[in-house]
């Protein structure tokens, strides 16, 4: 038995890694479909050129991990699996950072709308290219058991959520605030890049100042905090009611979300991009696992 436990280990191991290679090409194939501005290719020095590899290769295997650690985890299987967890990952990792991105547009002057608009459809790409082959080769692409989607949906205590996902904005809007405080903008990098200046002014007035000069930037976050709901719900549903599982696939899918920033080379300057890279990275985990925490269905055996 701890043989064959060795060797079940050993295997998911080697997929694992397999799943990274196919990761890494799934995030090369989208730029030669649909390449990348040469406005952003001309931001990029050889140095960011030459680290670009290894980075891909670190932000694959995370993804791998994610992805795999999800399909292993959920009770479903074949293409309701594949469909809940591409929609998942999609919206999480592409479409909830680019409007971010178009949000905060004024500091990426470079950075057009359709260029904004590619990144998302080179998710879609990635997306339906690593998705499936995970499912196939983890063994789920075949439906083991009947699942309802429409059941499931019913077990969502619709009031209880209605009640929660404003909750849950609120707190991603202070993390966010305290974590692009306490972590981004201690870098004098970023304080340069977003306001033009390397003042730095204590919490509550940097705060107040954000507030006023972006009149939007509250309503527009608690709206983000809902979207973060919306796109976590098919992972939430084909965990079946496991909170702990939830709450470990939801990190790792918001992980991703976070580390994949240091790809961004040629975008952000240097400085700025490990700034971003950690603060998002820690706060992304976060928001994963209080909605995890925060959003299940019921019990099976209760409904």
């Amino acid at each position: 038995m701890r043989v064959k436990n060795i060797i079940s280990v050993f295997n998911n191991i080697l997929k694992v890694i397999g799943l990274a290679v196919i990761f890494a090409a799934s995030i090369v194939i989208p730029t030669l479909i649909i390449p990348v501005s040469p406005e952003i290719v001309s931001r990029m020095t050889e140095n960011m050129q030459n680290k670009m590899f290894g980075l891909m290769l670190l932000v694959s295997l995370l993804g791998a991990i994610a992805l795999s650690v999800n399909v292993k985890l959920s009770e479903w299987s074949g293409i309701k699996l594949i469909l809940a967890l591409g929609l998942s990952f999609w919206g999480i990792e592409y479409f909830m950072a680019q409007i971010e991105t178009f949000y905060f547009r004024d500091a990426f002057t470079f950075m057009t709308n359709m260029e904004i608009l590619n990144i998302m459809l080179r998710g879609v790409i990635t997306t339906a290219m690593v998705v499936p082959l995970t499912v196939i080769i983890f063994g789920k692409q075949k439906a083991t058991r009947e699942i309802s989607i429409k059941e499931s949906l019913e077990r969502i205590e619709i009031k209880s959520w209605m009640k929660k996902a404003p909750l849950f904005s609120l707190f991603y809007i202070i993390i966010y605030l305290l974590f692009g405080y306490y972590v981004a903008w201690q870098f004098e990098a970023v304080r340069m890049f977003y306001s033009g200046s390397t003042e730095q002014l204590n919490f509550m007035t940097q705060i107040v100042r954000t507030i006023r000069e972006m009149p939007l930037f509250l309503p527009y976050h608690f709206i983000r905090g809902l979207l973060w709901v919306v796109f976590s719900i098919p992972i939430i549903l084909m965990m079946d009611g496991s909170r702990i599982k939830t709450m470990m696939g939801l990190i790792l899918i918001f992980s991703y979300h976070g580390l994949q920033i240091i790809m961004a080379q040629g975008i952000f300057p240097q400085d700025v991009l490990i700034a971003h890279t950690i603060e998002t990275t820690i706060s992304a985990c976060i928001y994963g696992g209080l909605i995890g925490y925060m959003f299940n269905i019921r019990d099976r055996g209760n409904f």
